[in-house]
């Protein structure tokens, strides 16, 4: 904040400063996977309701699952340039199994990088994480052609190469 005009929050009130920092803090710590199934539970009963809203509560819903959505995009793209071995690295590329041999305690589910099926891996996570949230935010949307890319083209498509 103390190089000259970098400061985003400069005009804002003190009061819409600490609104939008709160705002910012919530819709991150929704993007975290721990969250996920919250989400898109309350986005589904919302959506049941008249949907969204103007209130705080509706727009950090729609701000998290757009983020949320952003940062599981590699499920759309297409699968030659997001392929499993490369999403799957991340996901079984931890010290955690590591540990959990060291310890003899049982390995947590896919994040042993030996023995884990980085294709099956990749679709149980497109099955069970990307397809719903994807299409439950499909609803909001209303755009077949967009639906089409993002669904079939996309998402579809990869889980039949994986497949």
């Amino acid at each position: 904040f103390k190089k000259d005009g970098c400061n985003i929050f400069e005009f804002m009130t003190l009061s819409n400063q600490r609104e939008c920092r709160r705002l910012i803090i919530d819709i991150v710590l929704n993007s975290e996977l721990s969250r996920h199934f919250s989400l898109i539970t309350t986005l589904k009963t919302k959506l049941g309701n008249s949907f969204p809203t103007e209130s705080l509560e509706d727009r950090t819903l729609l701000l998290s699952m757009c983020l949320r959505m952003s940062d599981d995009f590699k499920v759309v793209r297409d699968g030659r340039k997001s392929s499993p071995d490369l999403w799957t690295i991340c996901l079984t590329n931890t010290s955690v199994s590591d540990i959990e041999k060291q310890l003899d305690i049982p390995i947590s589910k896919f994040k042993d990088r030996v023995t884990t099926n980085k294709a099956k891996a990749y679709l149980n996570y497109i099955n069970v994480v990307s397809m719903p949230l994807y299409s439950t935010f499909m609803i909001l949307i209303q755009d077949d052609e967009v639906n089409n890319t993002i669904m079939k083209e996309g998402i579809i498509k990869n889980k039949k190469m994986l497949e």
